[in-house]
């Protein structure tokens, strides 16, 4: 043990004889050495800085000594430094060329931060995998894992069989009102499945006749209505197997619903549900709180179901809070079922039972996949697009949300016009219902 520790008890080391001046320059160089150098730097020419403590560890080479965290810290501050000011910047600062050099390279660290923030930014907003974070409307919007065939959902799509006596449209679909599909009610005629069976959600639906076998993929165009001359706009310039959701309290609402239903566009209703930040988002007079009465939410319902005839369900306008209780979306699910109306859970809610309550009522549903919008810019829109496509092709269904953005319009209209050579069918949302699983 004494011989382990002599190394490091020794205050001063001898000089080496040598002639000459080399002596004096030793003897002064070790005189200079603190406790810390002892034994490990300094040493002249001619010395084996090894020597002795080789010597003292019985031939065996010391152990390596490890660096300080104060050392490695201080280590890595130089090279922050380095690089926050190199040594080109260092100098006299009252020239012009030296302030001119400095005032370069602050802005040049100040756009290559502002580079990389903006990278990470984009980078998360274009990830819309499934379980990642969108945002509809002003409600954030947590998508579900892609969705799976539902084999025991056997609920069919398509248009019913057209009765003796109802009209058609120029556009193929059902003249609303149907009388056989309406009863009366002091606010307005409310839908009702017919005497003969018949459903309004089907009757009222798009025809679709492409082959059961191929890849289904909706789009559902969202808060139609409060802008007319966009409404105007998606109705004649998409393709009718775009479904259309209209806002009810928009203005104008029986002309615009009949203008998009004479192009061919099926119609749904958002339906005002209460969001978690309620209510500093408020989606209005009519909108479904959890804080009221079974019958103060039924009597909302109902003056929404009666807003408009011809269309042939409802999504959720907002509704995260709501839609992610299943008590009070258990008698919503009731009433339409018993109303023969289908639910497309636009999914505002990462735990949203919608779906789920809907079908264990024996309802018809969907479910969204992808907000295709949520930024309004040509390559997110595309990239959306083409997520949904993937999605089709894997799981055979598909269903996009989208908002009357000009942008959006346009991108679905030229997209549109590319699914046929892709193996995908554009389908209305009636033709995707009961074929997803809920959470």
């Amino acid at each position: 043990m004494a011989r382990l520790l002599a190394p490091f008890s020794r205050r001063r080391r001898k000089p080496v004889a040598d002639d000459g001046d080399f002596g004096a320059m030793v003897q002064d160089r070790l005189d200079g050495q603190d406790d810390h150098d002892h034994g490990l730097g300094g040493y002249g020419g001619g010395l084996d800085p090894d020597a002795d403590m080789m010597g003292d560890y019985g031939g065996m080479a010391p152990p390596p000594r490890r660096e300080g965290f104060k050392h490695k810290l201080a280590r890595i501050f130089h090279l922050i430094g380095l690089v926050l000011w190199p040594s080109f910047l260092r100098g006299d600062g009252t020239t012009v060329s030296r302030r001119l050099l400095v005032l370069a390279w602050t802005l040049f660290l100040g756009g290559f931060i502002a580079l990389v923030v903006w990278l990470t930014v984009t980078s998360q907003s274009l990830v819309a995998l499934p379980g990642s974070e969108v945002v509809i409307g002003v409600s954030r919007l947590t998508l579900p894992p892609e969705a799976r065939m539902a084999p025991e959902q056997k609920g069919g799509s398509g248009q019913e069989a057209v009765p003796m006596g109802a009209s058609l449209l120029p556009s193929g679909l059902l003249a609303a009102p149907d009388p056989q599909l309406v009863e009366a009610n002091p606010r307005g005629p409310m839908p009702k499945i017919g005497a003969d069976g018949r459903q309004p959600w089907r009757a009222y639906a798009r025809p679709y006749d492409e082959p059961a076998d191929r890849p289904r993929l909706a789009i559902l165009l969202g808060d139609l209505g409060l802008n007319e001359t966009l409404t105007t706009k998606a109705a004649d310039l998409l393709p009718p197997a775009i479904s259309f959701a209209f806002n009810p309290y928009a203005p104008n609402l029986v002309q615009q619903i009949e203008y998009a239903r004479n192009r061919g566009h099926e119609v749904l209703l958002q339906l005002p549900m209460e969001p978690f930040d309620y209510p500093a988002s408020d989606p209005g007079p009519y909108t479904l709180l959890t804080s009221l009465t079974e019958g103060e939410n039924l009597r909302r319902l109902e003056w929404t179901l009666t807003r408009v005839t011809g269309y042939i369900g409802f999504t959720n306008y907002m509704g995260a809070k709501y839609t992610s209780s299943p008590e009070h979306m258990r008698y919503v699910a009731t009433t339409l079922k018993q109303r023969g109306l289908l639910f497309v859970d636009a999914r505002t809610a990462p735990r949203s039972v919608a779906a789920r309550s809907i079908r264990e009522a024996g309802g018809v549903y969907a479910i969204g996949n992808r907000l295709i919008d949520q930024q309004p810019t040509g390559p997110v829109i595309e990239s959306r697009l083409e997520e949904l496509e993937r999605l089709a092709r894997g799981t055979g269904i598909a269903v996009g949300f989208a908002q009357p953005y000009p942008i959006t319009l346009d991108r679905l209209l030229a997209w549109s016009k590319t699914v046929a050579g892709k193996s995908i069918a554009l389908a209305p949302v009636s033709a995707i219902v009961n074929r997803q699983t809920p959470e």
